[in-house]
């Protein structure tokens, strides 16, 4: 086993045994759990700020819990939706709420999916925040990426492929595609949009999402032809 994959399956246990003491209703130090994983303070603060985001998670002087009560099988239904909208289920083959209840009940990993995401930027997170509640509400926002600035983009979904966040977008008409480590700022508008039916499904299609990784390289292949 590589270095990389060893790190990759204590970050797999970690996260495991996080979830199933928060899901438990328990209250945990971050200092504490520190100290028993064998990482720093600021490692366990980037776990619950960027790959627990999705959790209605509680702080306060460097203790953590759920907010609400999600213990028992309210816990498994909530782990199970957020699967669900994410497309993590299809990971899982017969993924229901018994399977959940094993899983978070488990004292070591018997699932390891690995860490298929980069650690970012400082920015990522608020970014990936703003892109998803955006999505959620059809709101169009002000994106800054790479070299370019993008006003009114209307944003469709974000893809995870290959190690790294695909934001699928309309931009002026047109489909767009970003990655989550070149966007630098999302500024939320008051403006809704419509969405378009066609290029919202266009994420389901596995051709396109397994082309996303190599999408640059297309874009510029296809606009040498046109100039041409």
């Amino acid at each position: 086993m590589t270095q990389a994959e060893r790190r990759h399956d204590r970050l797999a246990v970690r996260l495991s045994l996080i979830i199933s003491r928060l899901v438990a209703g328990e209250t945990l130090s971050v200092r504490k759990l520190a100290i028993e994983f064998g990482v720093s303070v600021r490692t366990l603060r980037r776990d619950f700020r960027e790959r627990l985001i999705y959790l209605d998670l509680e702080y306060q002087n460097g203790y953590c819990h759920l907010r609400s009560s999600n213990a028992g099988a309210q816990g498994e239904l909530d782990v199970l939706t957020f699967a669900h909208r994410t497309g993590l289920a299809g990971m899982f083959p017969g993924l229901d709420r018994r399977l959940v209840n094993i899983l978070l009940t488990s004292d070591d990993a018997p699932c390891l999916a690995g860490d298929i995401f980069k650690t970012g930027k400082p920015s990522a997170p608020l970014s990936f925040y703003r892109l998803v509640k955006a999505i959620n509400t059809c709101q169009r926002v002000t994106l800054l990426a790479e070299g370019q600035r993008c006003e009114r983009l209307a944003p469709y979904r974000l893809i995870a492929q290959k190690g790294d966040w695909y934001l699928i977008a309309e931009y002026n008409g047109h489909p767009a595609v970003f990655t989550l480590s070149e966007i630098h700022i999302v500024q939320p508008t008051t403006e809704v949009f419509r969405r378009n039916e066609r290029l919202y499904r266009l994420g389901e299609d596995t051709g396109f999402v397994r082309a996303l990784p190599h999408i640059r390289c297309i874009q510029q292949s296809l606009d040498a032809l046109s100039s041409t």
